[in-house]
């Protein structure tokens, strides 16, 4: 009996002291759907990331009620392309053999996970945009950009302007549901436009998309027309300035 209870103290001592691995990861692909659950005001949230792992290629979908700490999460892979996935002993085997393998959002941080505990709060808040009618505009034309602003703010939104592609994505991705429409010049600096609205119909396919395709680019519009034919919220078309706030309002009636 003392031989038996014994060997179960030696065992429980050892599985209670089996440590957690680290795996080092390389961020490949993320896709982020929220919707609002039925008769409650907590999102319903899907959440996976395609990463290059130290034990081969895997799908993480990742779960938790963490909402602060996902939040941060996203904002720092938009900056970082690598990270530290936690994984318990008894779940090695599992990650290991899988392509697909489930995980709660807080296993994952950066090589200094004191950086999350440090100012995650505090970076989630300083890019998150209060209220939800916002217009995110991509274009590097100041002019352009206040006229928008202007009939924006007549119509009762706000705007947010962004010079290049990436910086415009990686707000949209953090907080697709504060976004009413979409304005993006055909020509940009960085990501080029049809790889950005690609991007954004990703999170969210039913967000007004306006691509101001500008004067004398016909086949720079036939190609966008082409590409986004199957795209009933995506629209092309060269922007009469007089005429803006009355495209505006035909584009937000379709939704």
């Amino acid at each position: 009996m003392k031989k038996s209870v014994l060997i179960l103290f030696i065992l429980l001592a050892n599985w209670q002291a089996a440590p957690a691995q680290d795996f080092l990861l390389e961020y490949v692909e993320e896709n982020y759907k929220e919707t609002q659950a039925e008769f409650s005001y907590r999102p319903l949230i899907y959440h996976s990331i395609q990463v290059n792992s130290t034990a081969g290629p895997k799908m993480l979908i990742l779960g938790g009620n963490n909402y602060n700490y996902r939040k941060w999460l996203r904002y720092y892979i938009s900056k970082n392309k690598q990270f530290i996935l936690k994984i318990d002993q008894n779940q090695l085997d599992n990650f290991v053999s899988s392509k697909v393998f489930k995980t709660d959002v807080t296993t994952l941080h950066p090589f200094n996970k004191n950086k999350w505990y440090s100012g995650a709060i505090a970076i989630s808040e300083s890019n998150a945009l209060k209220g939800k009618n916002y217009f995110l505009v991509v274009d590097t034309n100041n002019t352009r950009n206040e006229l928008f602003r202007t009939i924006a703010e007549k119509m009762g939104y706000r705007s947010v302007f962004y010079k290049t592609g990436e910086e415009a994505f990686n707000v949209f991705k953090l907080q697709p549901e504060k976004f009413k429409l979409i304005a993006i010049y055909h020509s940009n600096s960085g990501m080029p436009a049809e790889k950005v609205v690609e991007k954004i119909i990703s999170v969210k396919h039913n967000v007004p998309i306006l691509i101001n395709t500008g004067y004398r680019n016909k086949k720079r519009k036939d190609n966008f027309k082409t590409k986004f034919s199957a795209f009933k919220f995506v629209h092309i078309k060269p922007v009469i300035l007089k005429n803006l706030q009355k495209t505006i309002k035909t584009l937000l009636n379709k939704v």
